[in-house]
């Protein structure tokens, strides 16, 4: 009997490669982060460990990772020998069943199942005890109506029934208090034994999403050691520049670039040397070419900012995507920004220990020290005062993007400040807010203005004074601008334009600027005359004043 059972062990054994005989249990490998690489929208996270590879067939599954994973994002590299045979991701929420978890996982698990199971179980009770009492709570309150229409009860009857109703009812809502905080603590429990199962770094109690990786890997040679580099890309990151501005005796100015990183993705950066990237990681790449140079348009309509330009796309094709990813961006956390159209790259100085969570951290990238030209600009038509504005040219050496900058003037904050990259053309313009020592007045000339009617029309005439006083002890230059009306219709001209000489006048805005040179305690006055003939309407006047809409109080 011996022999035989001996023969037919040799038979199978032969049959049989002995990788498939002997079929590796699956190997967990709890993988540190080692470096972090942050965009816009999205942190891509590199992760390495060393891991002895057995000859064979083997799987392994690899813990201590990110939430919210992009599962088109994955790559396991760094094999050495060994061939990678497949790579799934598996995510773990809060209402993830252990029985419906990956049969690799659940080995994995061990002794920990059986846990999970009992406690999956009363949980499902807790949940049924839960709404069996909120069922009969709602019962009890909507049978306010204790006596029937055509039952009539004694008075012992009736005490003895609203003292059961108030009974009942009080006695359900403790009932119903208690159950929910014991379903509370074995969610915590599940979760906490979950965690601790698969190296889950988040710390909040009642947050259970992580996600695991498993690997296929085939050795066809001996076993040897290699360190396996796992990259994937994960949701809930990103940066955004703020900007401090200091600007000190108008001579000088310094930007400090910072950053406000968001690190969400579950998983805490422990001592890593973070790099900040304007690349978009979800773009697909290809060899460039050159579309037809259309002008006339507004590029920033015509969908040319970062991330969502597609230009292998036909123009409608691209418009409707435009479209659609418009719509994907208000339904999201996200928004479409302008960047420089060359990749900006930041590696920070220093390590940085960032917990996950939702609340960002800020971070010194780069500072700039600048020599900008100081000018004044004032349009005394809307407000009588003069602003002080840094001028700074080639701006685009900053690698600046759209962002937030606090403004501050010989160490006084002045307020915030918002750099539109859309809006920026020769010169980034920086305000320093209102001067002092400059005084502006605009005034209307009574004697020379007035109207006249002629016909069916009024002809209005406007002249208008400007004085610009400088009380301080340097030259200065102002921008001063004023404006003249533009007409959109044909029954209404504007004619007569009559304005010192120096102004620069603008035909499509009706926007005239003058640069004036100041001196010192000196002043100086401009003249604007024009005429405008429009049709004599009741309560029509071309000459409405500035209106700002402002809150008040109703009462």
């Amino acid at each position: 009997m011996k022999k035989n059972l001996l023969k037919l062990l040799s038979i199978i054994l032969l049959a049989f490669p002995a990788s498939t005989i002997l079929a590796q249990k699956p190997q967990e490998v709890k993988m540190p982060v080692t470096q972090v690489n942050v965009y816009l929208n999205a942190a891509q996270i590199a992760h390495s460990q060393k891991v002895k590879f057995k000859p064979g067939v083997g799987k392994y599954v690899f813990t201590g990772l990110a939430m919210n994973i992009e599962k088109e994002h994955i790559s396991l590299r760094n094999l050495g020998s060994a061939q990678l045979l497949a790579l799934n991701l598996f995510k773990i929420t809060e209402n993830t069943e252990v029985l419906s978890l990956n049969e690799d996982i659940l080995v994995s698990l061990g002794r920990t199942k059986d846990t999970l199971i009992n406690l999956e179980k009363s949980i499902l009770k807790a949940n049924s005890d839960v709404a069996g009492l909120e069922l009969e709570k709602r019962m009890l309150e909507k049978n306010d109506d204790i006596i029937g229409n055509s039952k009539t009860l004694t008075l012992e009857e009736l005490k003895a029934t609203t003292a059961y109703f108030r009974e009942r009812y009080s006695s359900v809502g403790v009932d119903l208090e208690v159950r929910k905080k014991d379903l509370a603590k074995l969610k915590k429990q599940k979760v906490k034994i979950l965690k601790s199962a698969f190296n889950a770094e988040n710390e909040d109690e009642e947050n259970l999403n992580f996600s695991i990786v498993v690997a296929e890997i085939n050795n066809t040679g001996p076993e040897f050691t290699a360190e396996p580099l796992l990259v994937y890309l994960a949701k809930e990151s990103g940066w955004i520049p703020v900007y401090d501005v200091f600007s000190t005796n108008n001579k000088s100015l310094r930007i400090e670039y910072r950053a406000k990183i968001l690190n969400n993705t579950g998983l805490d950066w422990i001592n890593q040397a973070i790099t900040l990237s304007t690349a978009d990681p979800f773009e697909y790449y290809a060899a460039p070419d050159l579309e037809p140079f259309y002008v006339g348009r507004d590029e920033y309509d015509e969908g040319y900012s970062k991330s969502y330009s597609k230009n292998y796309y036909s123009r409608n094709n691209a418009s409707q995507q435009q479209q659609q990813e418009q719509q994907q961006i208000q339904n999201s956390k996200e928004e479409e920004i302008l960047t420089p159209d060359h990749e900006v790259k930041f590696v920070l100085s220093k390590s940085y220990n960032f917990k996950s969570g939702s609340t960002p951290f800020y971070v010194d990238v780069t500072s700039y020290d600048l020599s900008p030209e100081y000018i004044f600009r004032t349009a005394p038509k809307k407000e009588q005062q003069v602003y002080q504005i840094a001028r700074i040219k080639d701006w685009e050496k900053l690698n600046l993007l759209d962002g937030v900058a606090n403004i501050y003037n010989n160490g006084i904050f002045l307020g915030k400040s918002y750099i539109n990259l859309g809006n920026i053309e020769d010169y980034l313009e920086l305000p320093l807010g209102v001067v002092d020592f400059v005084y502006v007045k605009h005034r209307l000339v009574n004697e020379y203005s007035g109207k006249k009617f002629l016909g069916g029309d009024i002809v209005a005439t406007r002249n208008y004074e400007i004085k610009l006083k400088n009380t301080g002890t340097e030259k200065i230059l102002i921008e001063l601008i004023d404006q003249v009306p533009v007409s959109e219709v044909s029954n209404i001209k504007t004619e007569g334009v009559e304005y010192t000489e120096g102004g620069e006048k603008d035909n499509v805005s009706g926007r005239i600027t003058w640069k004036v040179e100041l001196g010192a305690s000196s002043e100086k006055a401009y003249l604007l005359k024009y005429s405008v003939t429009y049709p004599r309407r009741r309560g029509y006047s071309p000459f409405n004043k500035y209106k700002v809409r402002k809150i008040r109080a109703k009462f």
